[in-house]
This record gives C-alpha cells, sequence and structure tokens, in this order.
C-alpha cells in the first residue's frame, strides 16, 4: 500500500464520484475504492422500515406536552425524547403496547381554599418510590399546570407541590389517569 502524507490529504473525507472515499480512521488518511453498499429488500426487511416509518408518525401526532414526557426520559445528552420513544416503540410486542405509549395528558390545579388559585407554585411528578422528575412546571396564573405522563407499563407517579407560604403537598400511587386534579394546600 502506498502512503501519501501531504496537508492537502489531511482533511479530505467522503466520496468521489462512484470511483473512491477518502477518509480519517484511527488518525491515518485512508483512500480505499467505494463499494455499493448492500440494500437487503428481505420481507423482514421491509417490516422494521415500516414500523420504524410507523413510530415516526406517531411521534408527529404528539403535541410538545406529549413530546416533553419524553424529554424527561432522555438521561444522557446523546438521546433526545424522540431517541427514547422511538427505541419503546419498537421494543413495543404488539399494537396494544404501542398504543399504550402514548402520554395521558393532566392538569394540576392548586388553590388555597378550593378555589382561588395559587400561581408560582411548583408542581413535580417522580417515578413512585424514586427521586427521578418525569415532569416539573409552575402553577399559571389559574392555578394549573399542564403536561403530560407515561401511562404504558402500569407506571405510577408520586405529586409533589410546595409553594411560598403554604405546607408541601404529597401525594403517591397516582396513575396518569388519576393526576387531572384540584390540591387545596394548607397555609403555613
Amino acid at each position: 500500500m502506498v502512503k501519501v502524507y501531504s496537508p492537502h490529504y489531511s482533511g479530505m473525507s467522503g466520496q468521489i464520484g462512484k470511483s473512491g472515499v477518502h477518509m480519517v480512521r484511527k488518525g491515518v488518511w485512508i483512500m480505499r475504492e467505494w463499494l455499493k453498499p448492500a440494500n437487503p429488500n428481505t420481507t423482514a426487511q421491509q417490516e422494521v422500515r415500516s414500523d420504524f416509518a410507523e413510530a415516526v408518525s406517531k411521534w408527529h401526532t404528539f403535541n410538545a406536552a406529549k413530546k416533553a414526557a419524553y424529554g424527561y426520559y432522555a438521561t444522557s445528552g446523546l438521546a433526545s425524547g424522540f431517541n427514547v420513544f422511538i427505541g419503546e416503540y419498537r421494543k413495543a410486542a404488539d399494537a396494544t403496547a404501542k398504543n399504550a405509549l402514548e402520554p395521558t395528558e393532566f392538569t394540576v390545579t392548586v388553590t388555597s381554599d378550593g378555589s382561588t388559585p395559587v400561581e408560582g407554585a411548583t408542581v413535580k411528578f417522580t417515578d413512585t418510590g424514586s427521586t427521578v422528575e418525569r415532569y416539573k412546571g409552575e402553577s399559571d396564573s389559574n392555578g394549573e399546570a399542564s403536561g403530560a405522563l407515561r401511562a404504558d407499563g402500569n407506571k405510577t407517579y408520586d405529586l409533589y407541590i410546595t409553594a411560598d407560604g403554604y405546607e408541601p403537598y404529597v401525594e403517591t400511587g397516582l396513575t396518569p389517569s388519576d393526576a387531572t386534579k384540584t390540591v387545596t394546600l394548607t397555609a403555613s
């Protein structure tokens, strides 16, 4: 193999027509013949491609709150909520499991006496028995904090509400369908 050392070649990478490919591999500049990659068009491969397409289409039907729900599951800096959803969709065993991946929206209304809204209360949902946050927001001028929680896999959540001048509120073991509620805080 011929070795070429030149500053002109060190920054080259990519394909030149259908003849050659230039790249840096393990710190060494390499040029090799371009080979057309195999593209399996088997039934199994078509099913995988179709499943990915369905997952992406499903993601595009989600509103911002539902997309944000998956963002809380993206723990590494490299993954996004989209990546988490697509991975979970691909792992789901059947159509029922795939449909269960759509997050359930909720609205928590925080009041001081059952009707007067508390603005600026911190509303947080964690996995039951854990400190891992799955939603965190503040109540608006109507005392409402809205979001979405994942319901797949029989997930349950703990609700924590804190606000200046009020006792903290805690409720455990909530399902996403139980998350829509009105909470009355007690003055401290």
